[in-house]
């Protein structure tokens, strides 16, 4: 096991981190599993993304690839998994194609008995669930390697991200933690279009129980919402700051609030005082103003919600590509024509066996 700094991203392979930066506390260096570690039957193969709240990992179970999502130590971190992973149970008959697909956390068990499990390492107990593997990075790392997309990917993705935002509202739930580090993303072959997992789903509580939940310490400081600095007010605008926040990012190519070796009351201080990046593109000015009016400090002037957020990126970018359909057959369908070879063999073998019988 690893300690790693949530805020200066140093690791210490040893257990132990002494930071000398004074920003960088103890408590923010969770333990971080490593490769061919094991959680119960689980093995790390290796850590997709390091949240205040849960770490991420790429893992196998029963030789299957699955993702593993483990709550970081504390207990609202371990009682937002809980409810994370309820709420995946209770679509798992409907599930939503941009949210993670839950899986059986024990070989015995099915998400019905059991959503979530818990396992002992180094004399720590974890809490994790499991849910299928896809193939793709988190944005946050696409961002370090290409930090201004295509644009039209940013809108796509943009829209897949905001319709699933939508969506949680639907069932009564707020996010209130939208970064790119919560989002994976894939690129279809043809045409090459992103497809998103959103794996993190942050406070999942509804509006009675939001009070009750939320901590600042489920999201990176700078991707809070000035209005969840000073008290919770139950607000669907709140989630497309987070929204706005991550369109704006991806267009100038730099976080809107720099929180890189940045100490959090200082990346606070920030956000209250609106001392963001400038919008810089004015190739895409249609776009940008969506982005610079969904961060706006008041949320009375951003949009609406997530729905109305959608409507303005669709009425710039039009509907997400579809999939060209594949050249080849499925896979139900191969298993269907090999069936058949299979008993057409069979009865020209039988006929075969018949003629040399009767001759």
């Amino acid at each position: 096991m690893n300690r790693v700094c949530l805020l200066c991203e140093r690791t210490s392979v040893n257990e132990n981190l002494y930071c000398q930066e004074d920003y960088c506390p103890a408590e923010l260096s969770p333990t971080v599993l490593d490769y061919g570690e094991w959680i119960g039957d689980i093995e790390i193969v290796k850590v997709v993304s390091v949240l205040r709240s849960a770490v991420l990992y790429e893992a196998t179970h029963q030789k299957n690839k699955v993702f593993l999502k483990v709550a970081q130590p504390g207990q609202p971190h371990t009682d937002r998994l809980k409810r994370e992973a309820t709420f995946l149970r209770d679509i798992a008959s409907k599930p939503h194609p941009n949210l993670p697909k839950l899986l059986p956390p024990y070989a015995s068990t099915t998400i019905d008995n059991d959503c979530y499990g818990r396992g002992m390492v180094g004399g720590q107990l974890m809490y994790f669930y499991l849910f299928e593997f896809s193939e793709g990075d988190t944005l946050r790392d696409i961002l370090r390697k290409h930090p201004q997309l295509w644009v039209n990917h940013v809108g796509w993705l943009m829209i897949s991200l905001s319709r699933t935002i939508t969506y949680l509202h639907e069932q009564g739930l707020y996010h209130y933690a939208v970064m790119p580090d919560a989002i994976l993303v894939d690129f279809d072959d043809e045409p090459e279009v992103p497809r998103i997992i959103l794996f993190d789903l942050g406070v999942t509580a509804d509006q009675q129980r939001l009070g009750v939940h939320w901590t600042k310490e489920f999201v990176l400081p700078a991707y809070t919402a000035p209005e969840l600095l000073s008290g919770i007010r139950p607000n669907p605008a709140t989630d497309v700051y987070g929204l706005g926040l991550t369109l704006y990012e991806m267009l100038v190519g730099e976080p809107v609030f720099t929180y890189s070796l940045v100490n959090d009351e200082d990346v606070y201080r920030a956000i209250e005082r609106n001392r963001s990046v400038g919008m810089n593109r004015v190739d895409v000015q249609t776009v940008a103003k969506i982005a610079v009016q969904a961060v706006r400090p008041d949320p009375n002037q951003r949009q609406k919600n997530p729905d109305n957020f959608t409507q303005q990126l669709l009425a710039f970018f039009g509907e997400i590509p579809t999939p060209k359909p594949s050249r080849w057959p499925s896979q139900e369908t191969i298993f269907i024509i090999m069936g058949g070879l299979l008993v057409v063999a069979f009865l020209i073998l039988l006929a075969y066996t018949a003629s040399e019988f009767i001759f």
